[in-house]
């Protein structure tokens, strides 16, 4: 049990802490008793809200199974340790704040001891059970049932509004006895059919503003109408210490979507450890129930149970929601860095959350992808100035290895082609990986001298591949000369906040406040860019964790706002100060900081309500639905303003899968990144593997690069199976996300996880790529108008006539100035390759009997064993065979 303390659960409140009992195994309830004498006067109300404890994986901590949540009322004179009448019982696993209420009329006028009850659940299992009761509050009176604090309101204008959504249908408000708080908002289409928003919800110093049962008096609500056809409605308050501020909501229309926006005027002068803000904002009640939930990197939901996700890059990335509400699509967004996403069928909430002043955006269509198309339209926001330059780029994510041995292997996959690339080096740091930060220059000694540190940097810079080194900004450590708590974000219960722990070290880091980084930041970047001349820039975390808000030593409150900014104008000064609009990429990304930062190291989770994950059971979503699957939801809205790679760490895709099946070289996997069309990536500098995933997918993202999307499709109703069409008539990719199924469409046999794209170049050529079944096994292979990619999946059967370019192993053929070139994967085994007579661009543009071999040193290989067979040359190679070159005559 801990006294009330500030804990942040999506918001910061006062909460009671209490942890069933488990020592030695002894496990049981604890509940805290609160000794009232009720008034006669109701109605009688207790307010609060549950959440739990965030569990760590990196010490190895399991997810809780829940912690149940009760409310029991027993007479004052009951003796002690008598478990009460249960009035309340919920259980959850959630990490935000979920609200409640319980009515105690049935007790007006009698002295009881409330208590509020924590029990581990069915299964008994008190592991990470630290819960929470967030602002405990009881309620009574006229006022609270709506008397008086239930405002009319002051028709200086008319309390009704209707706005036209250009070609849609039309959207009204009709307001409420407290204005917009409890206004009805429908959204009509050209049938007459009705989708209907019942409210908003509005937090200020721990109350709610729209019950009539608030702690605070709104005095009066006024509206008038602005010149451009919208609604102003101000609501003016007197606060818990009898102080006036005014809710000022906004209405009115922006091409075919609606928005609502809340901001409070007036406030209180900021005390230490005192503002008075909007805390929490969400939409209220939806009188449809949603069949389907579309959010962050990409996933559709189909019919969920009650869930929340909080906005980070793992889980919420995105500031727009998705909802199927029968024959209404909707769309939601928020201006402001959202809280969470909170769905709850049963109350029939879908809503995005967040704090701060906010305008909610609603886009209404028939279908949720023209929805996107609309949001996107209006959505101002540009890319930021290096998004050319990185979009399409292969990354080579590498998080270990010697300086000068990864130069080398880098060297050689250079050597394979591999340069439409980016090269994200994240362990270099002067102290280790994340130590005694922000202490990181020189490069760590442990790793290799600076001029093997130079060779690495020169060796992609000479090869024309971005090189781009890690840094972090949100974990200060103890022990680094910089450190003192006037660095250090504090949270509202004036705790300094911590962030990640190295366990390797022992040494537990703190949040930096954001207000104190930039000395440091220019400082290490002043140094580095000096030594080593980067071309690209990597800060840890700052897409991934949701800016912040946050409190200084002081007391002092900065927004989050304030954090997004800071963070977005850093990064705008790092691609300055390295030059020729440098990208700046981040971890996981979220649409926060669009316009500032260039891309992302996706990390695109599956919905998997219990993985066997062990540590990294928190990489799903944790969704009870009918069914799901990953779409290009992000994508859809920015492919090309902000670049996201790959699918994710290979070890937070799998949280718990087979690596074979589903890691970072699996069709799973590489068929997320086709699905979305995001450039691929890879954990290591050199292997076959890398080879031909760079083979395989490069032409297509070049492609694709700075690409719209125009449609998704799920076709036959099949949310396994997805044709993503692109704008501009530029081509489609279809997906069968099927893990059993095969599916047969534009003539290609598509095995569980298989592909087939075909898009235009831009320049009047065509690129295709498939994975597919052919001739009774599984192949996969490219072309474009400069490449020809082909490899088997296991033995390569008999060879196909007319089928092209074949071979046991992987092999690429390339034009050049010299001819064609045909470059094998480096299996170090024996390989046959079958080429065509009829050529493999043009009539008799190889022949066989003029071919010689080369090895990756560039020295003449052994004499190839050249075959004439019916439509082939048939080329027998040894393992030292790096290409096949012809000789002109």
């Amino acid at each position: 049990f801990t006294l009330p303390g500030w804990v942040d659960r999506g918001e910061a409140r006062s909460a009671v802490g209490i942890h069933p009992p488990w020592y030695e195994g002894r496990i049981g309830v604890l509940w805290v008793e609160y000794a009232v004498e009720l008034p006669e006067q109701g109605p009688i109300r207790l307010h609060f809200g549950t959440a739990i404890r965030d569990h760590n994986p990196e010490r190895g901590e399991p997810a809780s199974d829940g912690v149940t949540f009760r409310v029991r009322v027993v007479p004052m004179d009951a003796e002690r340790g008598v478990s009460g009448a249960l009035l309340f019982d919920r259980h959850t696993d959630s990490k935000q704040w979920m609200d409640a209420e319980v009515n105690l009329d049935a007790y007006a006028g009698r002295a009881v001891r409330l208590q509020l009850e924590c029990d581990p659940g069915p299964k008994r299992n008190t592991a990470c059970d630290q819960a929470y009761w967030g602002n405990p509050v009881l309620s009574a009176g006229v006022a609270a049932a709506g008397g008086e604090n239930a405002a009319v309101v002051v028709q200086d204008e008319t309390p009704d509004w209707t706005g036209a959504l250009a070609g849609w249908g039309t959207c009204t408000v009709q307001l409420g006895k407290r204005g917009l708080l409890d206004a009805t908002v429908a959204f009509v289409d050209e049938t007459g059919t009705r989708l209907v928003l019942e409210g908003f919800h509005v937090q200020v110093e721990g109350v709610a503003l729209e019950s009539p049962e608030s702690l605070v008096m709104l005095a009066e609500v006024t509206t008038k109408a602005s010149p451009e056809g919208g609604l102003a409605v101000r609501h003016r308050f007197r606060g818990l210490r009898g102080e006036p501020y005014e809710l000022l909501g906004r209405v009115g229309v922006v091409g075919g979507a609606m928005d609502i926006g809340f901001e409070l005027m007036g406030v209180p002068e900021p005390e230490p450890w005192r503002v008075v803000r909007i805390e929490s904002v969400a939409c209220g009640r939806w009188d449809h129930r949603a069949e389907a939930v579309y959010a962050g990197a990409g996933n559709v939901v189909l019919r969920p149970d009650a869930f929340q996700i909080p906005f980070d890059g793992h889980q919420l990335s995105t500031s727009f929601v998705g909802f199927d509400f029968d024959s209404i699509r909707l769309i939601q967004s928020v201006d402001s860095v959202p809280d969470r996403l909170e769905v709850d069928p049963e109350r029939g909430v879908y809503t995005l959350r967040a704090a701060g002043p906010t305008r909610f955006r609603f886009v209404p269509r028939a279908d949720i992808w023209e929805s996107v198309r609309v949001w996107r339209e209006l959505d101002p926001r540009p890319a930021a100035a290096g998004v050319d330059e990185l979009a399409g780029r292969f990354v080579f994510d590498l998080w270990g290895g010697r300086y000068g041995e990864s130069a080398e292997r880098l060297a050689r996959a250079f050597r394979y082609g591999l340069t439409d690339s980016v090269v994200i080096w994240h362990s270099w740091q002067r102290w280790g990986y994340d130590y005694r930060l922000p202490d990181i220059f020189p490069p760590n000694p442990w790793l290799g001298t600076p001029e093997e540190f130079r060779r690495l940097v020169e060796t992609c810079r000479a090869a024309g591949v971005m090189f781009s080194p890690h840094d972090n900004y949100v974990d200060i450590y103890p022990d680094s000369e910089a450190f003192s708590y006037e660095q250090v974000a504090f949270n509202a219960g004036g705790d300094p906040t911590r962030a990640w722990l190295n366990e390797g070290r022992g040494a537990q880091s703190y949040r930096w406040r954001a207000d104190r980084v930039e000395p440091f930041l220019k400082e290490n970047l002043e140094l580095l860019a000096e030594a080593y001349q980067p071309t690209s820039y990597f800060i840890d975390v700052w897409s991934s964790l949701g800016p912040y808000d946050y409190w200084d030593w002081d007391g002092r409150f900065y927004t989050r706002e304030y954090t997004r900014r800071t963070w977005g104008r850093l990064f705008a000064w790092i691609r300055e100060h390295l030059g020729k609009d440098a990208p700046q990429i981040s971890e996981s990304g979220h649409d926060g900081l669009i316009g500032w930062l260039d891309g992302a190291t996706a990390n695109h989770l599956r919905v998997d309500m219990s993985p066997d994950a062990g540590s990294y059971a928190w990489a799903t979503w944790k969704v009870r639905c009918a069914d799901a699957e990953r779409i290009p939801w992000f994508d859809a809205a920015y492919h090309d303003r902000f670049i996201l790679h790959g699918a994710g760490y290979e070890i937070r895709f799998l949280a718990g899968l087979d690596r074979r099946e589903h890691g970072i070289y699996s069709a799973d996997y590489i068929s997320t990144e086709v699905l979305t069309g995001r450039p691929a990536m890879v954990p290591e500098p050199f292997s076959a593997e890398v080879v031909r995933k760079y083979w395989l997918t490069n032409d297509l993202m070049q492609a694709l690069a700075m690409q719209r999307i125009e449609s998704v499709t799920m076709v036959d109703g099949d949310i396994h199976r997805q044709r993503v069409d692109w704008g501009d008539g530029l081509g489609s990719v279809w997906v069968n996300r099927d893990p059993v199924a095969d599916w047969d469409c534009e003539g290609h046999s598509l095995p569980p996880y298989g592909f087939y794209a075909r898009v235009s170049d831009g320049a009047g050529g065509q690129v295709t790529a498939c994975l597919e079944r052919w001739d009774g096994g599984v192949v996969e292979w490219s072309r474009g108008p400069g490449s020809i990619y082909f490899r088997p999946h296991g033995e390569m059967g008999a060879v196909v006539e007319g089928g092209g370019l074949q071979a046991t192993c992987g092999v690429r053929a390339t034009r050049e100035e010299t001819g064609v070139v045909l470059t094998l994967l480096p299996t170090e085994r024996a390989a046959t390759v079958w080429i065509p007579k009829t050529g493999i661009w043009a009539e008799g543009d190889v022949d066989g009997r003029r071919l010689r071999a080369v090895t990756e040193a560039g020295a003449p290989g052994a004499e190839l064993v050249v075959e004439d067979v019916p439509g082939f040359w048939r080329v027998g190679c040894g393992p030292d065979v790096f290409q096949l070159r012809q000789d002109r005559e």
